[in-house]
């Protein structure tokens, strides 16, 4: 058969797949289906209804207002406080006693002195940086109003009538320019008048030159969480934070005047504003006022790259860059008379079954928000990804990694972000050097771990409050995973090496911290189980135990791992790995109940405090491990199952957040499809705000945007057991659809269609040479591939066609 290379091209594009992986060709095919589109047709009227836009380093809210607009605005690297030394050597002391006390059973005595000997201070808080204010006067009425988010291009348009004017206004977060870029016109010449001003929540000064107005600020040097009261920050002359933000008039066919503190624009009919926005962070070890970046010649330097481009060559950037990650996936779930209504009706009139769409929406969604907050050069995701109003963020928007930092990406490897999951990673790496010292102050350990808690500075002690959260262990050996999930899904043996480090040192610390039981396991001591509290046999609530299952399932994914990892790397260390194997072989096991064949919490047999407590965290080794799974493990997975079931993971408390993000991925692993459903239904009608980000006590919650975004990836495609299992978890509801371009472990990218619930055809892009296994329902198979070729499968993965790129051949 005569080689037909542009056709071969064009199937692969077609189908969403990238020859070249992370190389992904710059223009790609945009689409305007239902499931890019956020639609409003009024104005936000409150910050949880505003869109969010972003670049990784810069967020905006945008209120899409008339006659007034506000863009609150935030930069990642914006937060309260400077490096602070919080080890404290002498609380090692009392760690004996208490391991002794936890030993005898008296954890009410051992959760004394932790709370009172062991504990430091809170994290530091991430902040609001400034607001853009815009008034355009008052004209009257208005008509014909669009608020639209075309997710696919991450641009918002926002239009209406006015006195027989239509006004378009264009805005967009550029990472090529590292600027919020906005256009407006209207159709009539000459009737655009506009003023514009600079504030901010912190200290801050403004002040107009020429066509820029210019905002300084400073940060406090220490910032309350809201856990604390409302508490008004602390500012020191000469420490903290600095930051400038500048606002300029690129272009325009009006009269441009100024004040003191503002600019205007009269008489236009077009205009295009730039804003960016610098700050002096200088690394999480520097302090930021004396150590600190220039932010004054950063952000000029961010302006002089716009200040020549048109509006059409910033967007022309902007799309190419954004849409090279966005535009590898394409998810279709179906559609219904609701999927063109705004975006505010479509969840208000949400009911199971009756707009399919919307599910296929959130999951793009999810995608375009992990992009719009994590990029390299940023910081990773935080609690609020970057979108964050207020001076006391809940939960001070951390990064809390007793699960909330690590959900955030989940999504990255699964739905073809790789580039996105880099700032966390290297999160990870910066955290060692607080780690280890934390390591060998309070544990006398080698290695390096980290608690429950970080901020920008990285520091790894245990935070205030109570050890019921502060005691968390095993928060290096989860952030572990993402170092090994980075590997699995790219085969990039170059990072490994250069990260294996980090899993070895890890491991150390478990090698020296883990402590013999009575019949000779080794097991974490002290130890929580997530923030969960037990009912013992006596009436006595605790929440300090030994061994918490969670602990001993990271820790045992960690060894495994660390062991895989030293193969590949060669290292030679045989002291190192005969230690690593002598620990993993005596692990104590999980236990299954005898008396509710549940799989246990606690090494106890105790009950939960709370009996439909939705925090399960004895599933870990399910999701986002995967040491439990229906294949290898069905008796774990059976009676860990009956603890979900009996902790009613599918009720209405149980959808939001970091709840709703464990629930669903749960059973999308149990492979019941239905019940992922479920938790996705409760979750549209209980926790979503009017803009479609996750609400969790009435606070933004990224990870729950981004954990349900994960639970949709995985009912479609998963690939942790060895295998690239198709349709795994599909929901009945989801009768045909399609999704393209997802990663698979393996370094496969994947494209699933079906009709009437059943596979229709799959598509495997082979980004190297090896053996693929593929399964669907009881049917398996082995495929060998080489890298760069695709080949089509149909329902009974049988083989459609083979079209091998690197030697130009095609089969049948």
């Amino acid at each position: 058969m005569k080689f037909n290379w542009k056709l071969v091209f064009s199937l692969i594009v077609s189908i969403g797949l990238n020859i070249n992986g992370a190389n992904a060709e710059k223009k790609v095919k945009i689409s305007n289906s239902n499931t890019t589109v956020i639609l409003s047709k009024h104005p936000a009227e409150n910050w949880h209804e505003c869109t969010p836009l972003g670049n990784g380093r810069l967020g905006a809210m945008v209120y899409g207002g008339v006659n007034d607009e506000r863009i609150k605005i935030n930069e990642s690297s914006f937060w309260s406080g400077e490096p602070r030394n919080l080890q404290n050597p002498e609380a090692a002391q009392y760690l004996p006693e208490i391991r002794k006390l936890l030993n005898q059973g008296d954890n009410v005595k051992a959760e004394e002195i932790i709370n009172s000997k062991l504990l430091g201070p809170n994290n530091e808080c991430y902040l609001p940086m400034a607001d853009i204010m815009m008034n355009f006067g008052s004209r009257g009425k208005f008509s014909n109003y669009k608020r639209k988010l075309d997710l696919s291009k991450a641009l918002l348009t926002v239009e209406y009538d006015q006195n027989g004017d239509h006004f378009k206004r264009e805005l967009f977060v550029s990472y090529p320019s590292q600027a919020i870029i906005m256009r407006i016109k209207c159709s009539k010449s000459k009737s655009i008048n506009c003023s514009f001003g600079l504030e901010s929540l912190v200290h801050f000064e403004t002040h107009a030159e020429k066509n820029q107005l210019i905002i300084n600020g400073q940060a406090p040097i220490h910032a309350y969480p809201s856990y604390e009261g409302k508490k008004e920050p602390v500012y020191i002359a000469g420490e903290g934070m600095r930051f400038q933000g500048k606002l300029l008039i690129q272009s325009t066919n009006g009269r441009i005047t100024s004040t003191a503190k503002t600019l205007a624009i009269t008489n236009a009919s077009e205009m295009t504003i730039v804003f960016t926005a610098a700050t002096s962070f200088n690394g999480f070890d520097k302090k930021p006022f004396t150590q600190g970046k220039d932010e004054k010649k950063t952000c000029s330097g961010y302006l002089s790259g716009v200040r020549t481009k048109s509006f059409s060559q910033l967007l022309n950037e902007h799309i190419n860059d954004y849409s090279s990650l966005f535009g590898r996936v394409e998810i279709d779930l179906g559609r219904s008379e609701y999927s063109n209504l705004p975006i505010e009706e479509r969840i208000k009139n949400y009911k199971p079954d009756n707009d399919p769409g919307l599910t296929g929406l959130y999951f793009q969604f999810g995608r375009y928000l992990l992009i719009s907050s994590s990029r390299p050069g940023s910081q990773p995701a935080n609690l609020q990804g970057i979108w964050s109003d207020n001076l006391q963020p809940a939960w001070s928007a951390n990064w809390t990694l007793n699960c909330n930092a690590e959900i955030n990406y989940w999504p990255a490897e699964c739905t073809n972000l790789s580039e996105c999951h880099m700032p966390f990673l290297q999160l990870i790496r910066e955290t060692t050097v607080d780690g280890s010292k934390t390591a060998s102050n309070l544990y006398h350990s080698k290695g390096w771990m980290a608690h429950h808690n970080l901020d920008i500075w990285r520091t790894t002690w245990p935070v205030g409050g109570s050890g019921k959260w502060a005691m968390f262990q095993i928060g290096g050996a989860w952030l572990c995973e993402h170092i090994w999930e980075h590997y699995l899904f790219t085969q990039n043996s170059v990072f490994l090496r250069s990260n294996y480090f980090i899993l070895k040192q890890a491991s150390l610390f478990f090698i020296d911290n883990l402590q013999k039981d009575e019949n000779g396991f080794y097991l974490t001591n002290p130890s929580v189980s997530f923030e969960n509290e037990y009912l013992k046999p006596n009436g006595e609530i605790g929440w300090a135990t030994r061994g918490s299952t969670e602990d001993i399932e990271a820790i045992h994914s960690l060894f495994e791992h660390v062991l895989l990892a030293a193969s590949i790397v060669h290292d030679k260390d045989t002291s190192f790995l005969f230690q690593i194997k002598d620990k993993l072989a005596h692990l104590i096991p999980l236990k299954i109940s005898p008396r509710t064949n549940q799989l246990q919490e606690w090494q106890e047999d105790v009950y939960p405090a709370s009996a439909a407590n939705g925090q399960v965290p004895q599933g870990w080794a399910l999701m986002p491990g995967n040491s439990i799974s229906l294949k290898s493990t069905p008796q774990l997975a059976a009676a860990l199952r009956k603890t979900i079931e009996v902790r009613k993971l599918t009720e209405a408390n149980n959808s939001g957040s970091w709840i709703g993000a464990f629930a669903a991925n749960y059973w999308a692993r149990l492979q019941e499809g239905d019940s992922v459903k479920k938790v996705i239904d409760r979750h549209f009608s209980k926790a979503l705000y009017p803009n479609l980000t996750c609400k969790f006590s009435d606070e933004f919650q990224i990870d729950g945007n981004l954990g349900i975004t994960t639970a949709i990836a995985q009912m479609l495609v998963q690939s942790q057991d060895g295998d690239i299992h198709l349709l795994p978890a599909l929901p009945s509801t989801y009768k045909t659809g399609f999704i393209k371009g997802m990663k698979a472990q393996g370094n496969y990218e994947v494209a699933v269609y079906w009709q009437k619930g059943r596979l229709e055809k799959a598509i495997i892009h082979s980004l190297k040479s090896g053996v693929c296994a593929i399964r669907y329902k009881n049917i398996e198979r082995k495929l060998t591939l080489k890298k760069g070729a695709t080949i089509f499968l149909n329902q009974d993965l049988q083989t459609i066609s083979y079209i091998d790129v690197s030697s130009k051949a095609s089969l049948p």
